[in-house]
């Protein structure tokens, strides 16, 4: 990545109108863009879910907590937008082996794993760029219907998010998916 290319490109963003102010005139980042660049569905089922999760989840869907310590005290049995951490996460996910005795279960706790580590790398990064939003995580319940969420979209309005907040703070640093930028 080069990131004084994002940096000097989201100088350019204008938050009021979405757009990057370019000598040639303005330039927008489209739906069809996330389909022809990154092969994200642009249309279906909207992704979205609650910041308030039990912490059961976790071991439900993962088949293991991978909660810290400060997680697993709390009073409330809630993980309140909270993260999972990605070094756990692909900790665990290395540690996973498949074989071909392996059960379905097992290939599909992997396989969500696998998508957690993509989306808290790649498509929704956090700042900190240690955690992935546990709100994804019940969105993978079913797997079969993963493909059913219009994820271009929302990775877009993920990336139009940290671009205005990039913008209007004035900050040097930049969390969303930024190789779709320098794409």
């Amino acid at each position: 990545m080069d990131y004084k290319f994002i940096l000097d490109l989201l100088e350019r963003w204008r938050p009021e109108t979405h757009t990057f102010l370019l000598p040639i005139g303005e330039c927008i980042i489209t739906l069809e863009d996330m389909y022809m660049l990154l092969g994200l569905r642009i249309d279906g089922k909207a992704v979205n879910g609650r910041f308030n999760q039990d912490n059961n989840i976790y071991n439900e869907l993962l088949g293991s907590p991978l909660l810290d310590d400060e997680t697993e005290g709390d009073t409330f049995g809630q993980a309140r937008g909270k993260g999972i951490n990605l070094k756990y996460l692909k900790q665990y996910y290395a540690s996973t082996v498949l074989s071909d005795d392996s059960t379905d279960y097992e290939k599909i706790i992997k396989a969500r794993c696998y998508i957690m580590i993509l989306f808290g790398n790649f498509l929704f990064p956090e700042s900190t760029g240690n955690s992935v939003n546990i709100m994804y995580l019940p969105l993978l319940r079913n797997i079969n219907k993963v493909n059913t969420y219009s994820w271009g979209s929302a990775v877009l309005a993920h990336l139009y998010s940290a671009m205005c907040r990039t913008a209007k703070k004035n900050i040097c640093a930049f969390f969303s998916c930024a190789y779709l930028l320098q794409a």
